[in-house]
């Protein structure tokens, strides 16, 4: 017997066994597979034509994390001073209605 590739020998026993009206759904699922298995091959040889050691892809990218990371301490930082200033500035609403009440002599 000559060489088989495994789904097409799922696809000849599909005849053999009496399930032919499967027959065109399996070759559907082969199909879409073929072409997952060809992009899946594309993208991994990608990264290999960069021509970038993997070594400098990993430095390039812990410092975008790091970069990253400053930029959300320096937004939490600024939230945090919005925060603080609105806070003050109602104590100070507060206060100055404290003493407009305590100047209230009637």
């Amino acid at each position: 017997m000559s060489y088989m590739p495994h789904a097409l020998y799922s696809i000849h026993a599909l005849d053999r066994l009496g399930f032919s009206d499967y027959r065109a759904d399996a070759e559907a699922v082969l199909v879409d597979c073929k072409a997952v298995a060809a992009k899946r091959r594309r993208q991994s040889t990608r990264l290999e034509n960069l021509g970038i050691p993997e070594e400098e892809l990993l430095r390039q990218q812990q410092e975008l994390f790091a970069k990253a990371r400053v930029e959300q301490a320096m937004a939490e930082q600024q939230q945090w001073q919005h925060l603080q200033a609105a806070a003050q500035m109602v104590t100070m609403q507060q206060a100055n209605q404290d003493s407009d009440q305590d100047d209230d002599y009637s």
